[in-house]
């Protein structure tokens, strides 16, 4: 029986391994078929820059990539913001592209990128307007992040049936604390700082005065940042502008072009006309992106019109990334990713796993062919030893080369912790950072519990044994537990910034308090250096490490191989809530007001099951606010 059970049990594994075997080889071979063919770029083609695809802080790709690659790629379709940035750089000194051609949402959505990407996006297009090269937009419905990009065009064009939503900024907050209560989950916290607001969704039904005024502050910064590009690329005054978004909000076209917001009310077959003029071809292949876009049935349609030679940002990017690529060359800048919440551990995708980064860090350190350092950081924070762990090694890499930070649209918190081993710290004027501050949150399910006749008993052998027990409320001695922990983070945190940026623990605590600022207004109290992005941020290093010459920019974490993902799938290693969430709402075309609450209510749950501290102690600002 026993010689039984070993051939059978033998024999399965055989099976299996054959199975994993013949799926690697079809695998393979559906992935050498589906190789996409090299780009191609036809003389006078314009390139098609869809406003509505978002802008990430990931590795550049460069390497031509498969059906297979796409298939087995992260749910996200975001491109990352250098390739775009480079993509643009090199589209004004191509003479096979003859302009640019921005697509607004047909929908009203707009873009889903941050200020500070859409920042640097826009200071692209305006630099390719120096080329002589014409950038037309057409828009039907464009929001007010849409509208920020497309007004340093050209030439604009709204459709006769749409409108320009132009009503100003506004943030919100979802707040679960009435959920909670209603079916007996319970809260409670300890944290340091007034403005400290991570708490409030979990305890509040509304923003706290602190929160309100902070949210106030930097929101008219964001606003002003705004309303200062709109002004100046079309050439109207800012008290101005600011009365016709109080007048009117939603603007009808012919409205809006007597304002010169736009610059003519047509249809896109007339704009279609002036660009095929422009290019002064007909016919022809037309050069498509590598992953055949799904969210805007018209864009893709548009794409596919053979009469005229254009070609996507996405398409043309990794030619522009290769060509900015130096291959083998003896000193190099190394940019490190830092985007998601800071998270114990491994992390996933759209988290930055302390273990994991440290460990990248690590290597960086021992690698002598990179002489500096670019620290991106787009993070809202999360686990304090986490940030503690990734600061410690960007401060011994900071020992032995220049390390530069570059801030995206978000650097708070415990992404703000981690930015504190920089030399020097770049940050857009409408990048949103400081919240140095901490807080503990312990939920307990008591009251639901009650409600379905489920009860708990202990046994312990120490007084604070089941301090972090779900079955019950802290008490007020547990508590003072918690809230001793917490100030000691606080602490370290406040010794952080006064190290790094010179100052003295109690100016920094005038400043910290958990309150979040601007880039704007960062600059001004002394926690970053100088308004800049992640280019600026590349040419200090560089600087820095006195670098003559060209020099190799080299990106991590590098993007996962097909093989890596291979190996993920067999695993089964599930995908974080709100990336299975956003994927089924992106599989149902869901958009609009209902689709964003379900989104955020998402990320809030999320955010609360994401927190592994092992010292349940974070430093995290509020989920970014949506601001409309």
């Amino acid at each position: 029986m026993k010689q039984f059970f070993t051939a059978l049990a033998a024999n399965l594994v055989t099976i299996a391994v054959c199975v994993v075997a013949a799926v690697l080889l079809i695998i393979g071979v559906a992935a050498s078929a589906g190789s996409r063919p090299a780009t191609v770029v036809r003389q006078g083609a314009v390139m098609i820059v869809d406003l509505e695809q978002a802008l990430s802080d990931q590795p550049a790709r460069a390497e031509a990539r498969s059906v297979f690659d796409d298939a087995l790629s992260p749910g996200s379709d975001a491109l990352p913001l250098r390739s775009a940035l480079l993509a643009i750089r090199a589209a004004a000194d191509d003479d096979r592209i003859s302009g640019i051609l921005l697509r607004g949402s047909v929908t009203g959505d707009g873009v889903r990128s941050g200020y500070a990407a859409l920042r640097e996006l826009r200071q692209a297009l305006v630099a390719f307007t120096a080329s002589k090269k014409p950038v037309h937009a057409y828009l039907v419905n464009p929001d007010v992040s849409t509208y920020y990009v497309a007004s340093a065009a050209t030439q604009i064009t709204l459709d006769p049936f749409g409108s320009l939503l132009l009503p100003g900024m506004a943030s919100e907050q979802v707040f679960l604390s009435g959920l909670f209560e209603k079916y007996g989950i319970g809260v409670q916290v300890s944290r340091v700082g007034r403005f400290k607001a991570a708490v409030e969704p979990f305890t509040r039904t509304n923003m706290s005065p602190e929160n309100r005024l902070q949210v106030a502050s930097y929101l008219g910064d964001l606003w002003s940042e705004v309303k200062r590009g709109i002004a100046e690329s079309r050439k109207v005054d800012t008290l101005t502008l600011q009365g016709m978004v109080d007048a009117q909000g939603i603007m009808l076209p012919a409205d809006a072009q007597r304002a010169k917001l736009v610059d003519r009310v047509a249809y896109f077959d007339v704009v279609l006309a002036d660009l095929q003029k422009m290019t002064g071809k007909a016919g022809g292949t037309v050069a498509r992106s590598a992953k055949d876009s799904t969210r805007d049935a018209e864009l893709a349609a548009i794409i596919e019109q053979p009469s005229m030679p254009q070609i996507t940002l996405e398409a043309y990017a990794p030619i522009a990334v290769a060509k900015d690529r130096i291959i083998g060359g003896s000193q190099a800048i190394a940019v490190v990713y830092a985007e998601g919440d800071i998270v114990d551990g491994e992390g996933g995708d759209g988290q930055i796993g302390g273990a994991a980064l440290s460990r990248e860090l690590r290597k960086l350190r021992a690698n002598n062919t990179i002489k500096a350092v670019v620290l991106r950081v787009n993070s809202p924070g999360g686990s304090a030893i986490a940030s503690e762990q990734i600061q410690r090694e960007l401060t011994l890499i900071a020992k032995n080369k220049p390390l530069v930070v570059s801030m995206g649209s978000l650097a708070a918190s415990g992404g703000y912790w981690i930015s504190t081993a920089g030399s020097r710290i770049f940050a857009e004027p409408n990048t949103i950072t400081g919240s140095i501050g901490v807080f503990s949150l312990v939920p307990n399910i008591k009251g639901l519990a009650d409600k379905q006749g489920i009860t708990f008993d202990t046994v312990k052998t120490g007084r604070y044994a089941d301090l972090f027990s779900l079955a019950r409320p802290r008490t007020e001695a547990e508590l003072a537990v918690l809230q001793r922990g917490t100030d000691a983070v606080y602490a370290a945190f406040l010794q952080r910034v006064a190290s790094a940026r010179k100052l003295t623990v109690d100016s920094v605590g005038m400043i910290a308090e958990g309150r979040v600022w601007s880039g704007a207004q960062a600059l001004r109290i002394g926690l970053v250096d100088s308004i800049g992005g992640l280019d600026m941020a590349l040419k200090s290093a560089a600087l820095l490490a006195k670098l003559t010459g060209d020099y190799e920019v080299l990106e991590y974490p590098r993007v996962k191989s097909a093989t890596e993902r291979i190996t993920e799938l067999l695993e089964d290693k599930p995908a974080p809530v709100a990336a299975r969430a956003n994927a089924a709402l992106r599989e149902m075309g869901a958009r609009g007001v209902a689709a964003d609450l379900a989104r955020d209510v998402t990320r809030e749950l999320t955010m609360l099951l994401s927190y592994n501290d092992p010292r349940g102690v974070y430093a995290r600002m509020p989920y970014i606010l949506r601001v409309r």
